[in-house]
């Protein structure tokens, strides 16, 4: 029976595209005799071998060529006594070690093809928690991301792309509790001493690229004495306290509270974990495991 491969020219944000790729990606690795296939992506080009979890990132976020209709790079048309090249293992090797684990943040944070063997079903669409992910307007944010984490800190420099150097910077921030005028400060001194380098302008430029990659909080202002919070349509337009009085402003021309709740939501970290290669078995054990 022929492969059907009309997914090919669907968008990649699509069910089918997702499941054709799936389809894809288990009949080349079937016949790769090995952990590795050529990717076909337009990045690699046929000429890298990589690993699934990277071929599989690569065509989700780049188009499948439109002419490679025959498989014949991954054995599809082969006889009996053809088989696929295959790399030696210091190759294998080297591709397992540069795999970068950026790509698998924004994968799990974007919920595009998961690195998992299973096709995605029909059926996951019922909660729309699947089709939120793969249609909402976070593709946007996921194209402007991984273009960052693509493009090196400055040229010839292979450790730190520019979104990892900016995470990076920011996980220090918050383990060291350093003010957002103090990371201010040190981006401008780092862009005044290495001026080729591509730091963002300021710490507010770096916080809205970070905050693309979601699990925000809301900030809630509260009463000085704990209260109560002014939430909801009832308390939102309040200026003082309903049982002490007191302000809500610390300095209300700078808008600025006496006292705020930062509440993080459950459910978009909840989908977090259940997408995250790394935490979704850990997710669903419960109802994975034999009893």
């Amino acid at each position: 029976m022929p492969i059907d491969k009309s997914w090919i020219s669907k968008p990649r944000n699509t069910i089918e595209y997702a499941n054709g790729l799936n389809e894809f990606l288990e009949f080349a690795f079937g016949h790769a005799n090995g952990l590795v296939i050529k990717c076909p992506c337009s990045k690699c080009g046929f000429n890298k071998w990589q690993i699934r979890d990277v071929v599989q990132e690569h065509l989700t976020c780049s188009t499948f060529p439109q002419n490679y209709q025959t498989w014949y790079m991954h054995g599809e048309g082969l006889s009996g006594n053809e088989s696929v090249v295959v790399p030696s293992a210091h190759v294998i090797e080297d591709v397992i070690e540069s795999h970068n684990p950026m790509e698998d943040m924004l994968n799990d944070a974007f919920g595009f093809v998961g690195h998992h063997d299973d096709h995605i079903d029909e059926g996951t669409q019922d909660d729309g928690v699947q089709d939120d992910m793969l249609h909402g307007e976070g593709n946007t944010n996921f194209d402007a991301l991984l273009k960052d984490n693509n493009e090196p800190l400055y040229e010839g420099c292979t450790k730190y792309s520019k979104l990892s150097f900016m995470l990076k910077l920011y996980h220090i921030k918050c383990m060291c509790r350093m003010s957002d005028k103090a990371m201010t400060m040190i981006l401008n001194l780092l862009k005044d001493a290495f001026e080729h380098a591509k730091f963002p302008n300021s710490f507010y430029e770096a916080k809205n690229v970070i905050n693309k990659l979601g699990l925000n909080y809301v900030k809630i202002p509260a009463c000085p004495k704990d209260c109560m919070l002014y939430w909801g349509e009832e308390n939102e337009s309040l200026e003082e306290c309903k049982r002490c009085k007191m302000s809500k402003w610390k300095d209300k021309d700078k808008k600025q509270y006496a006292k705020i709740l930062r509440y993080f939501p459950l459910k978009s970290r909840l989908q977090r974990l259940f997408m995250s290669s790394k935490t979704t078995e850990s997710m669903t054990w419960h109802a994975s495991e034999d009893n």
